[in-house]
């Protein structure tokens, strides 16, 4: 049984260096990945650094647009409308009118029904004020 545990032992031995040379192994090369990067980074800002230093001063002015034909366009179209609407009737008169009818609808049931209403209500209200004139002297 002891030559049985001995070679346990030392294939746990060597399981174990062997891990632990391939950790040291990993962190190496980690620590060579982290400064490989952390020299990327430094170049990088010193890379925009300088192109900001390039190009932060840097005016962009664009020429001035020319607007001569939209505006000649535009005059044209003002003049040809205003030479229409002065081709255009003008009214010579307001009139100001009061309808019963309107014009649209003058047929004689119409007039009649309307006629009949307006002179039933002046007849309502004659009444009424004669009725008033009766009872003002009564009710004193």
């Amino acid at each position: 049984m002891s030559n049985q545990q001995i070679p346990e032992k030392t294939v746990i031995d060597e399981v174990i260096e062997n891990l632990i040379r391939k950790t040291d192994f990993l962190e190496k090369e980690l620590s060579a990945k982290n400064e490989t990067i952390l020299k990327k980074e430094e170049q990088t800002q010193a890379l925009i650094a300088d192109f900001e230093q390039k190009f932060g001063n840097v005016v962009i002015q664009s020429p001035k647009p020319d607007f001569s034909e939209v505006n000649t366009t535009i005059k044209n179209a003002l003049a040809s409308i205003n030479n229409n609407m002065e081709k255009w009737p003008k009214p010579l008169k307001k009139e100001y009118r009061f309808l019963f009818f309107p014009e649209q609808l003058r047929s004689v049931e119409y007039v009649r029904a309307v006629l009949t209403r307006v002179i039933l209500c002046i007849l309502g209200l004659v009444f009424m004020i004669f009725t008033y004139q009766l009872l003002k002297g009564h009710l004193k």
